[in-house]
């Protein structure tokens, strides 16, 4: 009788490590999972966070557009009202030197 209650307890403890030794591989692939599954995430995250970027850039190229209009409109304006002062003020020149060849030459 002491000899079935000791393979008794010998077959207790193998069953224990045995369900011990499950538990741990169980455990091991229960890690391996979740960090499958948070990697999946991180990388699903990325690509969300990557394709917000592009939109937020594309977003703010545009209102930069929206904005140099008023701008480039105002500075071609200035271009013309330059070009025009400049064509008076070459035609005053034009007129003053040929004021002053014929009055040199008028005289002589």
């Amino acid at each position: 009788m002491l000899a079935d209650v000791i393979k008794e307890i010998r077959s207790a403890e193998e069953k224990a490590e045995d369900m011990r030794r499950r538990a741990h591989i169980d455990s091991r692939k229960i890690l391996q999972e979740a960090e499958r599954k948070v990697a999946g995430i991180i990388q699903q995250s990325a690509a969300a966070a990557t394709a917000e970027s592009k939109d937020i850039l594309a977003a703010a190229e545009q209102a930069a557009k929206e904005l140099a209009v008023p701008i480039a409109k105002q500075a071609d304006g200035e271009i013309t009202r330059l070009k025009e002062a400049a064509r008076d003020k070459q035609e005053q020149a034009i007129k003053l030197v040929m004021e002053r060849i014929v009055k040199t030459y008028g005289h002589s």
